[in-house]
């Protein structure tokens, strides 16, 4: 085991460079790859990735395997390891050859699926199927090799990999589509990194961290309980891939390959958000764990850590999505062309709903840490079907901006009003308390830069870099200063200040 807090520290600072080089490079090469290839190509590549993805699913399998290994290192049971790791391969083998079984029939009926597409797009999408199908087949029973890098608290290497493969992979798809290779060089690119990865992966953990396999026997006991630990985890897993990932599948069976695009460069950006978002709210598992089982502590406990770190994440998501909503229409004017106009809207559809689940993270996490994330599942079902269902209705006439009207309805009603109503029920949260002490409280400055960037919008009509930098500029300097003023607290003030003079120190 790794010294934890020092794991934890500069693994979260290699994520925030991971996102921020995701962010920007996709910000410059997402648009310089679609000219290339084009828009109907970019759209086919999205359909063949979301296809694969919707299929190769570990069934919660990968939760698991950082839940048991964790919990056997700490007892120190080696035996159990190479026990579990070897069943864990075992299934994971098991359910590569299902896959690979299920993406070969889909295979064969791609144009009973995709009636929209016509026969040149057809062929293109079962040549980037087969790659990227195998590819997955392939790396899907290495996948417990990050389980054993998070339970061992390898967290730098494992974020150092990340990056790694982020940078390599967009300098190679560049020097291949820069060389006249097209569209198939992407997947066959990212196929290739992957299983570099993958051995990566197994030479450090066969010098660092190496526990033999036990490949004999099949304890059904241990069987029954990973399977009981990981059936929910599998259920969220399922629904979250619904909500986008099949959303693509949609558009291709009643829209086309152009309205794919528009929702995939929307769903790049709304990703970049959640991502960015989500890293803070994920850092406090240990904490809700000790309040739960350490510490004894009630509703009241976890209601003033779910205050307090919501807060911070309100004003850091408020500032993003204030500043998108007055000027995310130009900047996908200027990022992609008038051709994906409308994937401004899909986008806005897509981030609104997180002002209000995203600071409640703390909330969701207890349900974890309790052993409640079966509510957390019940959730996902019902965001999963109202998206799916209501896509499809919608997108038969709104295209794109359908889908993302869908999307938004299913958090609303699955991940607003349904958690909330478990929140009140189950972990006897006072929700209109936090309600009060967090978006409420410090909706403010979210509102003034709405009223601000609708003013410059008026003002200044134009659709250039130069405007959109200058806008998003003054616009951010009206919510810092509105949130410092207007909205922080005591705390958060100490807080930024405290960060800002060990910076300058």
């Amino acid at each position: 085991m790794q010294n934890s807090s020092r794991q934890i520290k500069l693994g979260g600072i290699i994520s925030y460079f991971t996102i921020a080089f995701s962010i920007i490079a996709g910000l410059i090469y997402t648009p310089w790859m679609i000219s290339i290839i084009g828009q109907a190509d970019f759209g086919l590549y999205t359909l063949a990735g979301s296809l694969v993805t919707m299929v190769t699913i570990d069934l919660g399998l990968s939760a698991a395997v950082t839940r048991f290994v964790s919990k056997y290192k700490a007892q120190n049971d080696t035996d159990g390891i190479s026990r579990f790791m070897g069943i864990a391969y075992k299934i994971f083998i098991g359910l590569a050859v299902i896959f690979l079984l299920l993406l070969t029939v889909m295979y064969f009926n791609v144009e009973h699926i995709f009636v929209k597409l016509n026969a040149e797009e057809l062929e293109k999408v079962k040549v980037l199927l087969a790659i990227t199908g195998l590819y997955s087949v392939i790396s899907f029973p290495f996948q417990p090799l990050d389980g054993l890098l998070f339970s061992g608290e390898w967290f730098i290497f494992h974020k150092i990999t990340g990056l790694v493969h982020k940078v390599l992979n967009i300098v190679l798809m560049v020097g291949a589509l820069l060389l006249g290779y097209g569209l198939y060089s992407l997947v066959v690119v990212n196929a290739g990194l992957g299983i570099l990865l993958i051995i990566w992966k197994l030479y450090f953990l066969k010098k660092k961290d190496w526990t033999p396999i036990t490949w004999k026997g099949f304890d059904s006991v241990l069987v029954k309980e990973i399977f009981s630990f990981s059936l929910w985890v599998m259920v969220i897993s399922i629904a979250q891939r619904l909500i986008l990932n099949i959303t693509p599948s949609v558009l291709g069976m009643t829209s086309g390959s152009k309205e794919i695009a528009m929702f995939s460069a929307a769903m790049t950006v709304e990703g970049y958000v959640w991502t960015f978002a989500t890293v803070f709210g994920s850092m406090f598992l240990p904490k809700v764990a000790q309040i739960i089982y350490k510490d004894d502590g009630g509703p009241e406990a976890i209601q003033e850590l779910m205050i307090k770190v919501g807060r911070i994440q309100f004003i850091m998501l408020g500032a993003i999505v204030s500043i998108f909503i007055v000027a995310g229409k130009g900047f996908f004017l200027n990022w992609l062309g008038s051709d994906f106009e409308k994937s401004y809207f899909v986008t806005v559809f897509l981030i609104l709903p997180g002002l209000l689940t995203i600071p409640q993270e703390i909330a969701s996490t207890a349900l974890v840490a309790s052993n409640k994330v079966k509510f957390n599942a019940y959730s996902k079902i019902i965001i999963a079907a109202v998206s799916v269902v209501l896509s499809y209705l919608l997108s038969l006439r709104f295209g794109s901006t359908g889908a993302g009207m869908a999307i938004f309805i299913g958090n609303i009603i699955g991940g607003v009003i349904v958690m909330n109503f478990i929140y009140i029920k189950v972990l006897k949260i006072d929700i209109w308390d936090f309600f009060r002490k967090c978006q409420i409280s410090m909706a403010l400055p979210f509102i003034l830069v709405i009223i601000c960037g609708l003013a410059l919008n008026y003002a200044f009509s134009s659709v250039t870099w130069t405007t959109l930098i200058i806008k998003s500029s003054v616009l951010g300097l009206v919510y810092v200063l509105a949130a410092y003023f207007l909205a922080l607290n005591t705390y958060e003030k100490e807080l930024i200040v405290g960060v800002i003079k060990r910076k300058i120190q």
